[in-house]
């Protein structure tokens, strides 16, 4: 092909990919971030979490810590399983959490491999779970 015939190619080229891409610009929704309650809508949300990984409400405990005057933060004291994978518990929940735009780093405890996860909303600790791996027992 000559030079002459290569520039009307490219230009229609480019020309149709500019098309695309605005096109594609323009039919993409804008991301509208979804809103949360912060006390009760973290507290149903990770209520439904325990529920979908199979975790009895008698492993959980639940209590509140002041942290000042009008502020308390609530605590979730979980008692799982050694073979309770809590890498993925914190994964999933992490990705429940993105969407309400709210962080939860987590943090291992070591020689026991228990886990702390904290949930983060603009820069303030709101709850705490707490996976604490309980022993099997052992029937005689």
């Amino acid at each position: 092909m000559s030079k002459i015939r290569r520039k009307p190619l490219i230009t229609i080229l480019l020309l149709l990919s500019c098309i695309i891409s605005g096109t594609i610009f323009v039919a993409t929704p804008a991301y509208i971030p979804k809103f949360l309650d912060i006390n009760s809508g973290i507290d149903s949300l990770l209520t439904d979490h325990f529920e979908q990984h199979l975790i009895p409400k008698t492993s959980i405990r639940k209590y509140n810590i002041p942290v000042d005057s009008i502020f308390t933060r609530t605590v979730y004291r979980v008692a799982v399983p050694s073979t309770f994978s809590k890498t993925m518990f914190h994964y999933e929940l992490h990705q429940n959490l993105l969407r309400y735009n709210i962080q939860s780093p987590a943090r291992v405890i070591f020689p026991e491999r228990d886990m702390n996860i904290y949930i983060y909303d603009n820069n303030t600790i709101r709850s705490t779970i707490r996976l604490i791996t309980t022993e099997p027992k052992i029937l005689d």
